[in-house]
C-alpha cells in the first residue's frame, strides 16, 4: 500500500532544515514526541552522502488483532538510509523485527527548498505478504507511519520556532 507524506516548514532554509533532520539532538526530542524508542546503529557522514541505520520501537502496543497475527504486541524495525547531501534526496527501507520475509517497506525521502521555507516529502510502499490479512495490516501500518508523520511535522514546526 503506498503512502505519501508531505509538510512544508516555513522560515527555514533547505540547508538549514537539512542539517536539522540529521541533527541527533533533534532527532531524539522529536522521537519522545511521537513516543518512539530509537537507537542509532550507524551513522557515516562524508559531504556527499549520509548513511544512517536507527532502530525504531514504538512506546505502545500494536492493537489486539494485529498483535495476534504477528504474533506479539512489541514491533521494532531498524530504518536504513542513504542520502545525498546538498541534493534533498535519499532512499530508505525498513527491515522488521518480526516476519522479515512477509514485509516490505521502501521508499524516498526528498527535502526540498520552497519559497519561504523548506518541504519534506516521505514517499513509500508498504507490502505485508499474509494470505488473508495482510491489506489489513497494511492498512493499520499505513494509517500509523501517517499519523506519526503529521505529529512529527507538528513537532518540528514548534522547535523552529523555539529556535529562532
Amino acid at each position: 500500500m503506498k503512502f505519501r507524506a508531505e509538510h512544508t516548514y516555513e522560515g527555514v532554509t533547505f540547508p538549514e532544515y537539512e542539517a536539522i533532520h540529521f541533527d541527533e539532538a533533534f532527532n531524539v526530542e522529536l522521537a519522545q514526541s511521537v513516543k518512539l524508542v530509537r537507537t542509532v546503529l550507524k551513522f557515516d557522514k562524508t559531504p556527499e552522502r549520509i548513511v544512517r541505520h536507527v532502530r525504531v520501537e514504538p512506546a505502545r502496543e500494536i492493537p489486539g488483532p494485529v498483535a495476534k497475527i504477528l504474533g506479539g504486541n512489541k514491533f521494532s524495525y531498524v530504518e536504513e538510509l542513504e542520502y545525498e547531501v546538498g541534493k534533498g534526496k535519499g532512499r530508505w527501507r525498513i527491515v522488521t523485527s518480526m516476519m522479515t520475509d512477509k514485509i516490505d517497506a521502501q521508499g524516498t525521502l526528498e527535502l526540498v527548498g520552497v519559497s519561504g521555507g523548506c518541504k519534506r516529502i516521505v514517499a513509500g510502499d508498504i507490502k505485508v505478504s499474509i494470505f488473508g490479512v495482510g491489506g489489513i495490516i497494511e492498512k493499520f501500518v499505513v494509517s500509523d507511519v501517517e499519523k506519526s508523520y503529521d505529529a512529527a511535522a507538528a513537532f518540528t514546526r514548534e522547535y523552529l520556532k523555539k529556535r529562532k
